[in-house]
This record gives C-alpha cells, sequence and structure tokens, in this order.
C-alpha cells in the first residue's frame, strides 16, 4: 500500500488485516460453545484483551485516513470494511463485560413456573406448546417478572454504547451505524413505512383469522406471547418430520447440482443439549474452512424453515473463495448473508417444492397460513426499524419501553409488554439488515424463476449461478448485488406483490 500513515506503519495496519480473522474465528468459536450448549459461560473479554490492537482508537484514525487516501476501488472498499469493523468492534470492546453478564445470565437463568425452573432460552418455547391461554398468559408474567434482573444490565450496556459512539466523534448511535455501513436509515423508514401502509388492511384481516382459527382470539385481544402457538401449525407436522428434515436439505442442494458431501467444512449440529438455545444459528467460525449449523430440532414446519435459513448461511459462508481476503469473507453487508438464508428458507413455503420434496399435495392452506407468518414478521421488523430509529438517537431510559410497546403495537395490532424494549433489539441496526434481506430476496428468487424457471430449485445451472454468487462471500452488498441479477436497486415492490397475490388470490 502506497499510502503513508502518520500515525501507524503500513505493516501495523497489515498486522490489523490478518488478525481480524483469528480474532473473528475465536469469537464465533465462543458464541458457539455458550449457544450450542456446551458452556454455561460466555467468555469474550479474554479474547478482546488478546487483540487491543485492532479496536484501538490509533487503528480507527489509521484505517479512516488509509480510506480517504487509497486509490483503487478494491482498497476502498476493504478499508471501508475494515473501518466499521474497528469501530463498531471499540464498542462490542467497550462493553465486552456487559455481553458476557447478558449472556452468562441468560444461559444459567431459569423462570420458576409450576414448581418448575425452566431455563430462561427455553421459555419461549413453553410457550409456543402451552394451548392454555390462562397458562400462557402465566408463564409470560412469570419471564417478566424474571426480567427485573436482566434489563438493567441491557440498559447500562446499551447506554455504554450510545456513549462510545459519541466518543468517538458520531451524531449518535444512529449516525455511526448509518455512516459505517453507508445505509440510508431515513430512506428504509420511508420505504418500511410505505409497505406498512400498503399491507394494514390485508395484515389485519389474515391475522385476526389465524388468531381466530388457532387461539379463539381476537388481533387485538392477543398479547405477543399468543403468536408463537397460533402459528405452531400442528396440523402440517406429518408433512414436517424430524427425520426428514437434513435429507430434505440435502436432496434440494444435489438437485442444483451442489453435492453437500464434498463440503466437508460444514459441521451440522443436531444434538438436544438442555442448554442449547432454541434458536438456530449459524457459525462461521473459519471462512469457508470451519462452519457450524446448529439447530435444536422441536418438530414441524419452524425446524424446516430454521434449518433451510441456517444453511443458507452455512452453504454462503462454506462456499466462499478462500483466496478473498478477510475482509470479504467475514465483513461487509450481512444483508447478504441474510438474503441468501431466505431464499432457502422460502423453499418451505413453495408449493413446487413441498409436492416433490415432502409429498405434500394439497397445500395452499399451509402456504397462505405460512405467508400470513412472514407478513407479520415482515412488519414486525418494519415497525423494530421505527422504534430502532428513536431509541438509537435518545438517551435510553426505561421511559423509551412505553415508544417500544405503542410502535410495536400500531404495526402488529396485538399487545406488547414495555419490558422487552432492550432485549428485542440487535446490536447495530441488524433489523434494517434483515429488512434489506427480505428485499434482496425477492428480487433474487424474480430473477431465478426468469432465468431458470418456476422450479429453478431443480436446475444445475442455477446450482451454478448460485456458487458463483456465493463465492464472492461479502465482497459486494446488497445493492451492489441487485444490479448483477438484472435490478436498477433494492426495490420492496418484488415483496409487497408477492405477499398481495398470495393473501388476496
Amino acid at each position: 500500500m502506497s499510502v503513508i500513515i502518520s500515525t501507524m506503519a503500513s505493516s501495523e495496519l497489515g498486522r490489523v488485516r490478518v488478525d481480524l480473522e483469528a480474532f473473528q474465528s475465536e469469537l464465533m468459536a465462543e458464541f458457539y460453545g455458550n449457544y450450542a450448549g456446551l458452556k454455561d459461560e460466555l467468555s469474550t473479554v479474554p479474547i478482546y484483551d488478546r487483540y487491543p490492537h485492532l479496536f484501538s482508537k490509533e487503528t480507527i484514525e489509521a484505517i479512516g485516513k488509509a480510506d480517504m487516501d487509497a486509490p483503487p476501488e478494491d482498497d476502498r472498499r476493504w478499508q471501508r470494511y475494515l473501518r466499521a469493523f474497528s469501530t463498531m468492534g471499540y464498542v462490542d470492546s467497550v462493553v465486552k463485560e456487559l455481553t458476557d453478564r447478558v449472556n452468562t445470565w441468560e444461559a444459567r437463568s431459569t423462570v420458576t413456573f409450576e414448581g418448575e425452573d425452566i431455563p430462561y432460552r427455553m421459555v419461549p418455547v413453553k410457550l409456543r406448546n402451552e394451548p392454555d391461554a390462562g397458562k400462557r398468559h402465566a408463564l409470560f408474567e412469570a419471564k417478566l417478572a424474571t426480567m427485573a434482573e436482566l434489563n438493567p444490565l441491557l440498559l447500562e450496556r446499551m447506554a455504554s454504547a450510545h456513549d462510545t459512539s459519541a466518543q468517538l466523534g458520531f451524531k449518535n448511535y444512529r449516525d455511526m451505524c448509518s455512516t459505517l455501513k453507508g445505509v440510508d436509515y431515513k430512506g428504509l423508514e420511508a420505504s418500511m413505512e410505505d409497505l406498512l401502509h400498503r399491507t394494514e388492511g390485508l395484515y389485519a384481516r389474515e391475522m385476526n383469522a389465524v388468531l381466530q382459527e388457532k387461539a379463539r382470539l381476537s388481533l387485538t385481544d392477543a398479547w405477543s406471547c399468543d403468536i408463537p402457538h397460533s402459528f405452531k401449525g400442528e396440523e402440517y407436522d406429518r408433512y414436517f418430520s424430524k427425520d426428514r428434515l437434513v435429507g430434505a436439505f440435502f436432496e434440494t442442494l444435489k438437485a442444483m447440482g451442489i453435492d453437500p458431501g464434498a463440503y466437508g467444512n460444514i459441521m451440522i449440529d443436531t444434538e438436544d443439549r438442555e442448554k442449547k438455545t432454541p434458536r438456530a444459528f449459524c457459525a462461521p467460525v473459519r471462512v469457508p474452512e470451519d462452519v457450524k449449523l446448529v439447530i435444536k430440532p422441536m418438530g414441524g414446519w419452524r425446524d424446516y424453515e430454521a434449518f433451510f435459513h441456517e444453511g443458507g448461511h452455512a452453504w454462503h459462508f462454506g462456499s466462499t473463495d478462500r483466496r478473498h481476503p478477510a475482509e470479504f469473507r467475514y465483513l461487509g453487508d450481512n444483508s447478504v448473508t441474510e438474503g441468501y438464508a431466505f431464499l432457502l428458507e422460502h423453499l418451505v413455503t413453495d408449493k413446487l417444492w413441498l409436492k416433490r420434496y415432502l409429498g405434500f399435495e394439497d397445500s395452499d392452506d399451509y402456504v397462505r397460513f405460512a405467508l400470513v407468518n412472514k407478513l407479520m414478521f415482515l412488519r414486525r421488523y418494519a415497525s423494530k426499524l421505527i422504534y430502532e430509529m428513536k431509541l438509537h438517537q435518545a438517551r435510553v431510559t426505561p421511559e423509551l419501553g412505553d415508544v417500544y410497546r405503542a410502535t410495536l403495537q400500531k404495526g402488529l395490532k396485538f399487545r406488547h409488554s414495555e419490558r422487552h424494549f432492550l432485549e428485542d433489539v440487535d446490536d447495530g441496526f441488524y433489523c434494517a439488515e434483515y429488512l434489506r434481506a427480505w428485499v434482496f430476496d425477492g428480487q433474487l428468487r424474480a430473477a431465478l424463476a426468469e432465468k431458470f424457471g418456476e422450479e429453478w430449485f431443480l436446475s444445475e445451472k442455477a446450482g451454478a449461478y448460485l456458487k458463483e454468487l456465493w463465492s464472492y462471500g461479502q465482497k459486494f452488498n446488497a445493492d451492489e448485488l441487485v444490479r448483477t441479477v438484472g435490478y436498477i436497486e433494492l426495490d420492496s415492490e418484488p415483496l409487497i406483490q408477492e405477499i398481495e397475490r398470495g393473501l388476496t388470490g
């Protein structure tokens, strides 16, 4: 690199680029161990302490100066990604002790209900499986009472992250995320407000129908704890057996000319451990050499949806070209990997795929049911974005709980507790990355159908096309990739039209 950096030698910046991979690998391995139920304690502090040079103010300054001066486009790209990594990592390093305390608390805590000590992370599963509304609400209240210990930790952590972003010279946490990630959150918020407006009547009608049928509740009488049970979909379980889960996924890949047996780098963890999080996840420990796909199968369509989603992550990371620098293998726009995850997840609601791989001949009712669930989640994340736009430009106080409750209730029509106002927030405006990913997925699927037919998932040419996209890792952002597949820009129109067709046709 020809740039002369006054605060840090080029060789030192090169060391940062090398060490970021070692840091990411250690961090992912630690999160995998805790979330997979292999260890109670999350211990990230020693990892951060081993790599202090990655997140120093001197490093951030040096990368920033290199970013301004470097002429080649690729240099500017990796330097932008590295600047975001070091800056956000600096914030994470400031709150690392609190992060460990929060995750350790979640792994070790229990909720006492009807004489049983339920692991805190398993409460959502219990709520989903509880058919009695009275018991469901009592358990929900017991969880909320337990959160009296958690919320002060979350509040302290979020306030510290906000203060740190200001110390780094940003207007607020929102400004920091927008600047570093290059995402226009105000523009995205406007797009999501349009989605909420256009789908409001359709959502209210269809969601109310599901709740009336599944839980004997009206939309406005329901609480957030009633929703998972209402979408359990037990009547469809016979089509979504636990034994068929991995096989159906592998057969889908094979039909596209993607041999899962050739991917010795992807480990699938389906073991049923007591303290394993019920939420499936993918841990890219070393990209592409060591990728872990983790799920705790419970049975039913949710398992398939979650497994195919995380499978999209796993095969994206596992197919990434090793020759890319670490910045393109680990960093960049997470809307990309989430888009690939949604792409494969969507197959679980595709009538043609359901018939071919699960023998689900008459899937109309199920697909409609799943589409209402998808619309609910879209509106939920759109509402979360609107809330977080307020949260991340203000001083964090418990009073924001009322803003959270009002915003989510306006978008979803069912009742929420203000006590979830921080637990329901992912770092770094990740809700925006989910929303951008849904939009990207809608456009990518439309392009695949146009290029390879409605049953693109049976085409080896489509598989080769996807493998090429996956090989880029996250070098390109979602805005660039939609242009690659034939669109001018990210546009939610295909997504909205798909939902409208599915629920009005």
